[in-house]
């Protein structure tokens, strides 16, 4: 961490554990006007909501965290910030507020000991083993189902012996030993298994004729179709501490009220949208929205970030590469000039000129992750904001559309006109 950080740290600290960090809502009115999604912290007067300042201070403190080469390649940023949020609660418990050092040596303290080797070991559906028992592919073995492999587990409590052979019984099973915390060792155990799961396919093609598409070769350790429950059992290396984790296809689910469909109905043109969707002709801009709407789905239930990231930019692609030429200058200026200037100001005037530059920035990751095939670039913050940015995007273009915009070559003689009336102004 450089000197600079560090103050930048100091100065958040300051914010954070000053009265300009939190708000004190008193009234009904006043919660009813926090958002369901604002941070909150537990205080001694309970849960409170951050104010804008200290939002952005805790902000730019994770950030700088983040950032610490210690843990960046052994921690993931999701518990990253959860630790900082944890831990600045801690602090305010205590009623006492730490330098710099003394915050960040105790986040990275915490989320260091979290990092060790894990045993990690999942069912593997679509392959049979005939006269073996067992394949060793580098660090991962394929095995038939087998108590032994588990007899150094500590199993206790609801994690029962009995309940994981009923749960993994008859299976064939696929372990893999990886180091980082419990977050960072899972993905980068399902990486691996990715890869693993890779070389099986290719030698089946090699083997049989058709068996790219005639078997089906996966490891269990998401969601089929957002539905069904996986189990990954892991331990750490000595049997240790065993922890089962089991996920199903439920996520959070998006709390929709009375005044939020109201809002979307009034201010969101929601009838229109639904209505393009059954029209069976379509003008031009019609039919690219609905193709950005199908685009955004399809986006919302991938489960790979950077194919999310993909096809939320061919949500823009809908709308502005309309030519071959000039791809990345008309995704980006059309996308800046709509949020700026279509009427839901999402973007101020002001910040044009550097939200272009990094829509230019993010149409170079999808440009890498598509013709170089590189993957892992793409940050959430990244996927969070630009989603969001697709979504209005996408509620613009209706908008346009029931002003009477047809077709995208008057989308994108606007923009064409906006984007030089802006960069005018800057260049003068």
């Amino acid at each position: 961490m450089t000197p600079k950080e560090q103050r930048i740290v100091e100065s958040d600290l300051n914010t954070l554990f000053s009265i300009k960090a939190l708000q004190v809502p008193t009234t009904i009115e006043e919660w009813q006007k926090i958002d369901f999604f604002h941070p909150m912290i537990k205080t001694e007067r309970g849960d409170l909501p951050l104010s804008a300042k200290g939002i952005a201070a805790l902000r730019r403190t994770t950030r700088i965290i983040q950032a610490i080469p210690a843990l960046k390649n052994l921690c993931s940023e999701r518990e990253i910030a959860t630790q900082v949020h944890t831990s600045y609660e801690g602090w305010l418990r205590q009623r006492l507020q730490p330098d710099a050092r003394e915050f960040i040596d105790g986040v990275q303290e915490t989320l260091l000991a979290t990092v060790k080797d894990h045993v990690h070991l999942v069912i593997l559906e679509g392959v049979e083993l005939i006269g073996l028992e067992k394949i060793q592919l580098g660090s991962t073995t394929i095995v038939k189902a087998d108590p032994a492999i588990l007899a150094g587990v500590e199993f206790g409590g609801y994690l029962s012996a009995d309940w994981i052979d009923k749960e993994f019984a008859n299976k064939m099973w696929l372990l893999g030993t990886t180091n980082g915390s419990p977050e960072v060792s899972r993905l980068r155990f399902e990486h691996r298994t990715m890869l693993t799961v890779g070389v099986l396919v290719v030698c089946g093609s090699l083997l049989y004729k058709g068996a790219i598409w005639r078997s089906h070769v996966r490891a269990l350790m998401t969601p089929e179709a957002q539905s069904a429950a996986v189990s990954v059992l892991r331990w750490e290396a000595g049997g240790t501490n065993p922890i089962l984790s089991r996920a199903s296809g439920n996520t959070v689910k998006l709390p929709f009220e009375v005044d939020s469909i109201r809002y979307l109905h009034e201010n969101c043109f929601l009838d229109h949208l639904t209505t393009l969707i059954d029209r069976e002709e379509r003008s031009e801009l019609q039919d690219a929205i609905v193709r950005a709407l199908y685009w955004f789905a399809d986006a919302h239930g991938d489960q790979n970030i950077t194919m999310r990231f993909i096809k939320l930019w061919s949500c823009a692609e809908c709308f502005f590469a309309i030519s071959d030429t000039d791809v990345t200058e008309a995704n980006t200026r059309g996308m800046a000039t709509i949020l700026t200037f279509a009427g839901y100001k999402v973007w101020e005037r002001s910040e044009y000129p550097q939200m272009k530059r990094r829509l230019k920035r993010l149409y170079d990751l999808r440009s890498r992750a598509v013709h170089r095939a590189e993957f892992g670039a793409v940050q959430t913050e990244d996927l969070e904001d630009f989603s969001q940015w697709i979504a209005w995007l996408i509620v613009s273009m209706a908008a346009l559309n029931q002003r009477g915009y047809q077709t995208l070559a008057a989308v994108k003689e606007q923009a064409v006109r906006l984007d030089g009336i802006v960069n005018r102004a800057y260049s003068t």
